[in-house]
C-alpha cells in the first residue's frame, strides 16, 4: 500500500521515532505539546498520555469523530488515560513506555493487520535492516530458533522445550530455553525446574543495570538434562512490565553465552513476538493438520513473506498421523514441511504432569523420535530431512472446503 500517515502526539523529542516510522514506509506527522492548530488526518495514530490532558482530550475527540483512525496511547506510571480509551473497542490500544522505536514500528504493523490493511511499500527493507541491526548488537556465536505459531493448542511450547532437552542430549552443548510466551505460556508448567526469578524481577531496573551476572542469577537449571531455563515469571498481571529492550537483551545475553538458544513465543503478532522472530537464525513454525490451524499459518507466511523472514522458516507438522496430509499441507502453505511429529496424546500427558519431557520419560516412543529428528534440523544441519514433493504455490482454502480430520 501507499505510505500510511502516522499522527504522533508525542510529549518529548519524536525524532527517533520519525526516523524509524520514515524507514518502514510510514509518513509520520509530529504534533508537539505546544500545537494549537487543528488535527490533521492521518491513518494511524499514536498519543503520549503524558502530555497535558486538554491536548490529549482534543487530539482523541478528533480522532474519534468519525475518522476512526486507530490510536496506540503510550503511557507512563503516572499517566492519566483518556476515558475513551476504555470504550473504544479493538480501535485503541494500550503500551507501557518507555517505547523502543522499533517496537514502536512493530505495535503499529499488528495494528494495520488487526485492521485487515496492507502492510507500507518499503517495510521489507526496513525489516533486514532492523533484524541486521538487532543481529548486529547480539554479537555471540549462538544459534537462536524461535518456535511460533499463530495459533494456540498445537502443541508449540512442548516442541520447544523437548526440542531444547533433545539438543543438549545431542550435542552435550549450553542450550538455553527462554521463554517468550510472556504473560500466557510458562514453559515451568511442562518442565519442572526450581523456579528461582523472571524477566519481570527485572523489569524496575534500569537498562545499565541488566548486567550477565544478572542474568546468571535469574536462570535456572533442568537438573536431568542440564537445560538451561530463562522465563519470562509466572504472574499475568507483571507481564507487560517485561519489555522489548528487556527481552532483546536477554537473547543478547544467552546468544553470548549459549551455543544454542530456543525462543518459545507467544502466538500473536505483538512488538515483543515480532522482535524475537527479526532477530532469530531459524523460524519454526508449527502446524497442526487442521483447516483452522492451516489457514492462521497461511496467513503468517504472507506476513512472513513481506517482512523478509519467510527464508528463515522451517514448517514443523505436529501430530502428523491425523487429518489433512503432509503433502497437502506443504501444497497449502507453498513450503517443504522440515519434520513431522506423531501424535501420543496420553504420554505427552503423562510426561507433562510430571515437568519431565517426553523424550526422557519416553525415549523409545515415535514421539520422541521424531522430536530428536527436530532438534537434528539445528544440530545437523547438513543432513536435511526426508524428502517431501516439493508443492505448487496455491490458495489452500480452495482445496480443504471441509475439515478431514480422521481422529
Amino acid at each position: 500500500m501507499d505510505r500510511p500517515t502516522i499522527l504522533l502526539a508525542m510529549s518529548g523529542q519524536a525524532d527517533t521515532y520519525v526516523d524509524a516510522l520514515q524507514r518502514a514506509g510510514f509518513d509520520p506527522i509530529t504534533l508537539g505539546p505546544d500545537t494549537v492548530t487543528a488535527v490533521p488526518t492521518a491513518d494511524l495514530a499514536v498519543v503520549d498520555c503524558d502530555l497535558p490532558s486538554e491536548l490529549v482530550t482534543t487530539v482523541m475527540g478528533a480522532l474519534r469523530s468519525g475518522r476512526g483512525a486507530p490510536t496506540l496511547l503510550l503511557v507512563g506510571e503516572g499517566s492519566d488515560v483518556p476515558e475513551v480509551a476504555g470504550s473504544a473497542g479493538d480501535d485503541v490500544a494500550l503500551a507501557l513506555k518507555p517505547m523502543p522505536p522499533d517496537g514502536l514500528v512493530y505495535r503499529l504493523q499488528a495494528m494495520l493487520i488487526r485492521t485487515g490493511r496492507e502492510l507500507p511499500d518499503g517495510w521489507s527493507s526496513w525489516a533486514a535492516d532492523s533484524a541486521a541491526h538487532a543481529a548486529g548488537q547480539i554479537v555471540g556465536e549462538g544459534h537462536v530458533v524461535s518456535v511460533f505459531a499463530p495459533k494456540g493448542g498445537v502443541g508449540k511450547t512442548t516442541i520447544a522445550v523437548n526440542m531444547a532437552v533433545a539438543l543438549r542430549q545431542q550435542t552435550r552443548a549450553e542450550v538455553l530455553l527462554l521463554d517468550a510466551d510472556v504473560g500466557v505460556g510458562n514453559v515451568t508448567s511442562v518442565l519442572e525446574v526450581p523456579y528461582r526469578m523472571g524477566l519481570s524481577d527485572l523489569a524496575d531496573s534500569p537498562a545499565d543495570e541488566w548486567t550477565d551476572a544478572v542474568f546468571e542469577q535469574v536462570v535456572t537449571v533442568h537438573a536431568e538434562s542440564g537445560l538451561k531455563v530463562l522465563a519470562w515469571g509466572t504472574d499475568p498481571a507483571e507481564s507487560e512490565r517485561v519489555s522489548v529492550d528487556l527481552l532483546l537483551a536477554a537473547l543478547r545475553w544467552a546468544r553470548n553465552h549459549h551455543s544454542y538458544v530456543v525462543v518459545d513465543n507467544h502466538p500473536g503478532y505483538d512488538d515483543r513476538t515480532m522482535a524475537m522472530l527479526a532477530v532469530a537464525n531459524e523460524i519454526f513454525l508449527v502446524v497442526t493438520p487442521e483447516v483452522g490451524a492451516l489457514r492462521n499459518s497461511a496467513q503468517f507466511l504472507e506476513l512472513a513473506r513481506d517482512l523478509g523472514l519467510a527464508s528463515s522458516i522451517r514448517v514443523i507438522v505436529n501430530r502428523a498421523n491425523h487429518g489433512i496430509r503432509v503433502q497437502d499441507i506443504a501444497t497449502a502453505l507453498g513450503l517443504p514441511i522440515a519434520a513431522t511429529i506423531v501424535s501420543n496424546g496420553p504420554k505427552a500427558i503423562v510426561a507433562s504432569n510430571e515437568g519431565k519431557p517426553v523424550v526422557l520419560k519416553f525415549p523409545r516412543e515415535d514421539i520422541s523420535n521424531d522430536l530428536h529428528k527436530v532438534a537434528r534440523l539445528i544440530s545437523q544441519p547438513d543432513a536435511g530431512a526426508e524428502p517431501v514433493p516439493e508443492p505448487v504455490a496455491r490458495r489452500w482454502w480452495s482445496r480443504f472446503g471441509t475439515r478431514t480430520s480422521q481422529a
